[in-house]
């Protein structure tokens, strides 16, 4: 009796007996929705299982990154609702944050009227929903845009119009493939170059041309790769035939609206993130690098950013999530994403609402923790060490 009452008095044991008991609940109701669930979907003579998977979808698909058709699955036309998910994420992700760092510093300029101009846009932005940016990137100003036989032409290959914007595709993927991996082949010989070029400044206090062999292996060596595979391969090339033109890929204005939707949108929250990060920077360290006889411009590449990174990197993870989940709003303008393709026409089409609903958590659950333990390596290799 005493034993027992000494390990109840015990924390460490009292905290073990509280984690069980609410492991222990939390399984219990796990399994009595989950029965509760399948008793329902007998009853109303609904199947179970994931086996809808392997039958055929018909649903046509406007824009397709996979080499999907309407004789695939319907797990193909899930993997083309992940695609496309990812394609606007990234890309919005990348977008945002360039556009939210230029307002953000744009914001703590000492010129009055772009100050005054970026900070407008940030109130603007956050106190705007997202949707009405969705709809007046479709509505507003994708629509405008002239029909297609007055399309607006970009060098004569690519033409943008309220359909869309149709570029030039690649007959043969083989030099454009090569090309890649001499750029990134450049890529990382540069940043082996840079690592080695800081040990050994490190050891010898001597400096490295960085710039010069940055200049040539970020920006000369994946120019001349590029120019090389553009000019070497055969291109299908947009012609107008009929009501439309024909040939080439065709980037449907849904994409467009919501990218821009997205960008625009984001892109508000990130500057003010960037402006926080930045006051937060001592103003001792703007002093001790004016005093090193750094100009401004090298001041907040090399002193100011590098240290707001620290206090930024968190929200921006939050962000990112944001642009992830956000990126769901495109079911408002029928943008083939996961859950228009897979929530919308491959749950009308099967009724298979709890197996289609948990696959489409599952994908929003994993791309998320991806992106969050991606950032949170990247803020341990930055974070200040401490004694």
């Amino acid at each position: 009796m005493t034993k027992a009452l000494s390990l109840i008095n015990d924390k460490r044991v009292r905290d073990w007996l509280y984690q069980i008991v609410v492991v222990v609940l939390l399984v219990g109701l796990t399994i009595f929705f989950v029965r509760n669930a399948s008793e329902n979907m007998v009853k109303a003579g609904i199947a179970s299982g994931f086996g809808f998977l392997w039958r055929t979808s018909g649903i046509e698909v406007p824009f397709v990154l996979t080499g999907y058709t309407q004789a695939d699955n319907i797990l193909g036309l899930f993997w083309v609702g992940v695609a496309n998910t990812m394609l606007v994420t990234v890309i919005a992700i990348i977008l945002a944050t360039a556009l939210g760092f230029v307002v953000g510093i744009a914001r703590l300029s000492s010129h009055w009227l772009l100050s005054t101009i970026a900070g407008a846009y940030i109130e603007f932005v956050r106190n705007i929903p997202l949707l009405f940016f969705v709809l007046f990137w479709y509505f507003g100003v994708i629509a405008a845009l002239p029909a297609p036989r007055q399309s607006i032409g970009l060098f004569g290959v690519a033409f943008l119009n309220n359909r869309g914007l149709t570029i030039p595709l690649p007959d043969a993927m083989g030099n454009l493939r090569i090309a890649g991996l001499i750029i990134l082949a450049s890529v990382l010989a540069y940043a082996a170059f840079h690592v080695w070029a800081r040990k050994r400044q490190e050891r010898t206090g001597l400096h490295a041309p960085t710039l010069r062999v940055g200049l040539a292996l970020l920006l000369a060596v994946p120019v001349l790769a590029l120019t090389w595979a553009v000019l070497a391969t055969r291109w299908d090339v947009p012609v107008l035939r009929g009501f439309n033109y024909r040939g080439g890929f065709a980037v449907i204005p849904e994409f467009v609206a919501l990218l821009a939707a997205l960008v625009t949108y984001t892109a508000g929250f990130i500057a003010e993130i960037v402006r926080g990060g930045i006051q937060s920077v001592s103003h001792g360290q703007t002093e001790a690098g004016s005093a090193l006889g750094l100009r401004s411009g090298q001041i907040l590449r090399l002193v100011t950013i590098p240290q707001a990174l620290r206090v930024m990197i968190p929200p921006l993870t939050n962000q990112y999530l944001n642009v992830l989940k956000n990126s769901s709003f495109g079911a408002a303008i029928a943008y083939p994403d996961l859950v228009s393709l897979f929530m919308g026409s491959a749950l009308n089409n099967t009724g298979q609402a709890i197996e289609i609903i948990a696959m489409t958590l599952a994908v929003y659950l994993v791309i998320g923790l991806a992106v969050s333990a991606i950032m949170n390596w990247y803020n341990a290799r930055i974070a200040l060490v401490t004694r």
